[in-house]
């Protein structure tokens, strides 16, 4: 049996949060991903684009409590190969308990919600993020299918990050006084592709194995190969590079954007290579190379614009 200790909610879900999601990193994370993409909007606009108001933290927020709906999702979707494949994790191990999970998850639901009741644009838009979470959390109402067929999976899965770049452009137009209409919206998709396409590359690299260490989970190096796999992510990760030097060079960033930009691609390209040419378990650590090119992009794009020159 499941040895469950004898803690109040509150310790085991700080268990939880410790292992599964540290909020201090988490919210650093959001701050960047809001602040960098923020300022790549108000560049296009040629608005400011203030950093520190009531909006910015709610943006900020919304990145972190919808990480943290779908990390909690996620853990009740897969709570069957958790146990299988990942059991010392804390809910397999039984030192967090599943309505722990469900009690914290309805009360980020909540929590989402209510902040974004601030207008109606922002509550809607907030709807529409979590309806489609929903969806994923309910696997689009095909769950044997989609369990079992990662490409599926992903198609129908990964669009929620689009959709919280784009939560953050209704937010931006509330913000900067604009109405949706008067959004530039072929650069501002150039954008979310440029954010989307290197988070997109982070969902792949971390399900890639080397053979030996292919098990009864479904990875991306069993469908493509080693190589293959490798190859996709670095593919994505390109897509996010050039865009990235399209808006330094249109949009007169500072020279820290290019550097870093480059920086952080030839480290994982180095990452990818060695893995591709060596697939091993020394080599097929793949995702916190990603998650190090995600940082080194959002970085770059946030100091090149708070450095640049006043368009």
């Amino acid at each position: 049996m499941l040895n469950v200790p004898d803690k109040g909610f509150g310790k085991r879900m700080r268990v939880y949060l410790r292992e599964m999601f540290p909020p201090v990193p988490r919210l650093g994370s959001a701050a960047l991903l809001y602040g960098s993409f923020t300022v790549l909007l108000a560049r296009i606009h040629g608005v400011p684009g203030p950093l520190i108001s009531p909006l910015a933290l709610l943006g900020v927020w919304n990145v972190f409590a919808l990480l943290l709906v779908l990390r909690l999702m996620d853990e009740l979707k897969d709570r069957e190969i958790d146990l299988a494949l990942f059991k010392e994790r804390p809910v397999p191990s039984g030192r967090v308990r599943e309505s722990d999970i469900r009690a914290s998850l309805a009360v980020m639901v909540v929590l989402y919600l209510g902040a974004n009741a601030v207008t109606r644009p922002t509550f809607l838009a907030a709807a529409v993020v979590l309806g489609y979470a929903l969806l994923m959390f309910k696997y689009f109402f095909f769950p044997d299918y989609l369990r079992t067929h990662l490409l599926p999976n992903l198609a129908s899965h990964n669009p929620i990050v689009a959709l919280l770049l784009l939560q953050i452009v209704v937010l931006f137009s509330v913000q900067s006084g604009l109405d949706l209409k008067d959004i530039d919206w072929v650069p501002v998709l150039l954008a979310v592709a440029m954010n989307w396409a290197m988070f997109l590359a982070w969902e792949i690299s971390r399900k890639i194995r080397a053979r030996e260490e292919e098990n009864a989970y479904v990875t991306y190096s069993r469908i493509f190969g080693p190589a293959g796999a490798a190859a996709v992510t670095g593919g994505a990760q390109t897509v996010t590079l050039l865009l990235g030097f399209h808006f330094s060079a249109e949009l007169e960033l500072a020279w820290v954007t290019p550097v870093l930009l480059a920086a952080g691609y030839l480290v994982t390209l180095g990452a990818l290579l060695r893995f591709a040419v060596r697939p091993n378990r020394a080599t097929s650590k793949l995702r916190p190379f990603a998650e190090a090119y995600i940082l080194s992009v959002l970085a770059a794009i946030l100091a090149g614009g708070l450095l640049a020159r006043p368009l």
